[in-house]
């Protein structure tokens, strides 16, 4: 979005907020954007979000953003010092009247406290300046308190500055003769001359330029410029289903591309977010989490499948057992010194030949013979204890695999998999940063620790008093069962086969039989088995569900259930009247 796309929009967003409303919380919406949880005077909710990643960097008013369930630093230093603030005013942060033309938004948070009275005010400012861009959170004093990235030179602490850039003459009051001079000058000095000429403008010009030839430049350019400030509309222009341009002006230079026309910036900027960058997000976060799942459910079954070879040999350990004690009860008939002795087999009736070892005695290879046996013995035991919970692992590892293959949005997908596949995308594959990469993950877990917090859940079904909560990933299952359930809420799951937790609340009265069985239905719809025609189901009260102690999250173990046989299609038809009338 270039400057000219962003003042236009800016000035839609100041229009749209001008009732100043308040500020609830924020909450990180995946990848560098977060998002403001607005509540405005008419008692209406909307989600500003703001977003440094391309292609769509940039603002946007929304009632339906991406929600992770947990929280970067900014976000959590904002719901410290701005929560039940009031948006005061949104504007550009620099001045074309002293020559500033940078792509810099400022929002003014006023905090009144509620027992002193006194008056905070407090600033974001968001650097929209494509792959440097940054927000900064300032006091009164514009003193940086905390930043969400680490790109520019502004630092916490410090003052904040306007990116540091020569002033550029306005082309909204300059008068022809300086044009005229400006753009008498080679093309890739204009820029650097006069204001709001972004790349994709100076690229507008050029091609009208090549349309009008002979004309003067800064007459085509005056023309332009009047042009893209009578323009009341929006534009989204797209190659093969991908973004090359937001702009709030027309560009001819591209209308061989496919072009999609709105009323406002923002509704642009909302259906760029939801039809084009959230989807292909999405696949892409899906395919590195799917990814990493799948290589880890490998790496477990061939870890299964050794101890498994392992269990297979000890079992055969019984003939070590019974080559003891032929020779313990043949020691008097095998000289010392031999290297094998053949002895009648009593349970055959045939010879054995058993190896001997000529420097022991015969009576000392029958006890090496007892102590293998039962060092197979422990060894069985052993690897038996390994196998169960090796196989436990696994089970929660295809679960988190079909979880993430069936996301329908970012936030269904763990945080911790998307952020540890792309930061493995980015490390270099060197021996020398592996000590400096494993202390900067430490500190990273322990901040993301302090960082994440409840998901606050929607009910998937909301049916005679009753309301089903369901969880997207293995985070959000373990905070639904234990910090969003209470006693005497019921609890579900599809039995031995990877799905959600599925969680049953009725505010007054019993839970009914048929209640139950909706509960059942819906945990066998969101199941590996939702093709299934019929599905067991584990029901059990909240209070009879635990974690598994150094298991993953959402991993549960669970006593007083009762299993129910659900149809998955109940639940599909449940939840689509339930979308119809909403």
């Amino acid at each position: 979005m270039d400057y000219l796309t962003l003042k236009k929009h800016v000035a839609e967003l100041a229009g749209q907020l001008a009732d100043r409303p308040l500020l609830v919380r924020a909450v990180d919406s995946g990848g560098r954007s977060f998002a403001l949880r607005i509540k405005r005077k008419n008692g209406d909710w909307s989600d500003l979000v703001i977003n440094l990643d391309s292609p769509d960097q940039g603002l946007r008013l929304t009632e339906n953003a991406v929600e992770l369930d947990r929280n970067s630093a900014l976000v959590r230093t904002i719901n410290r010092l701005l929560v039940d603030s009031r948006l005061a005013s949104i504007e550009l942060a620099g001045s074309e009247a002293e020559g500033s033309f940078d792509r810099v938004v400022r929002l003014h948070f006023v905090v009144i406290d509620s027992f002193f009275g006194n008056r905070s005010d407090y600033y974001l400012f968001c650097e929209l300046t494509g792959r440097i861009a940054d927000v900064f959170i300032c006091d009164a004093d514009h003193k940086i308190l905390d930043r969400l990235s680490r790109t520019s030179n502004n630092l916490i602490g410090a003052i904040y500055r306007l990116p540091e850039s020569m002033p550029l003459l306005n082309p909204f009051n300059t008068n022809s003769d300086n044009l005229k001079r400006i753009f008498a000058a080679p093309a890739e000095e204009w820029k650097n001359r006069i204001g709001a000429l972004s790349p994709i403008l100076q690229a507008e010009l050029s091609f009208r330029m090549q349309q009008c030839n002979g004309q003067n430049t800064s007459d085509i350019f005056t023309a332009l410029l009047t042009e893209v400030l009578a323009d009341k509309q929006a534009y989204v222009y797209c190659r093969d289903g991908k973004l090359k341009a937001i702009s709030g002006y027309r560009l001819e230079h591209l209308q061989s591309l496919s072009l999609t026309m709105f009323p406002q910036v923002n509704a642009a900027a909302n259906w760029v977010s939801e039809n084009i960058v959230l989807p292909r997000r999405l696949a892409e976060q899906k395919k590195r989490c799917v990814a990493m799942l799948a290589r880890e459910v490998r790496q477990k079954q061939q870890l299964l499948e050794d101890q498994h070879n392992l269990l297979a040999k000890y079992s055969e350990s019984e003939h070590y057992r019974h080559y003891g004690d032929l020779l313990v009860a043949n020691l008097y008939q095998i000289k010392q010194g031999s290297r094998f002795a053949e002895i009648e087999d009593w349970q055959t009736s045939q010879l054995v030949r058993i190896e001997l070892d000529p420097a022991k005695t015969p009576a000392a290879v029958a006890q090496r013979y007892f102590n293998l046996y039962k060092k197979a013995q422990r060894g069985i035991a052993e690897v038996e204890k390994r196998i169960k919970i090796l196989a436990d692992e696994l089970a929660w590892l295809r679960e988190q695999l079909w979880l993430a293959e069936t996301a329908e949005h970012e936030a269904d997908l763990l945080p911790d998999l998307i952020k540890s596949s792309a930061e493995s995308d980015r490390q270099p594959n060197n021996k020398g940063s592996k000590k400096q990469n494993k202390n900067a993950n430490k500190k990273e877990d322990k901040s993301a620790r302090g960082g994440r917090k409840r998901v606050d859940f929607t009910p998937v079904l909301e049916i005679d008093g009753c309301r089903y909560y369901a969880g997207r990933n293995a985070r959000q299952n373990d905070s639904l069962t234990f910090q969003l359930a209470r006693r005497g809420d019921y609890w579900f799951h599809a039995n031995d086969v990877p799905g959600a937790h599925v969680i049953l609340r009725k505010a007054e009265g019993e839970v009914s039989e048929i209640d139950l069985h909706r509960g059942a239905q819906l945990a066998a719809w969101f199941s590996f088995a939702r093709n299934s025609s019929k599905v067991p189901v584990d029901c059990a009260d909240v209070a009879h569900v635990r974690r598994i102690p150094g298991g993953g999250p959402g991993r549960v173990s669970y006593t007083h259930q009762k299993t129910l046989l659900a149809d998955p299609s109940a639940a599909a038809a449940l939840l689509s009247e339930t979308t119809k009338a909403a």
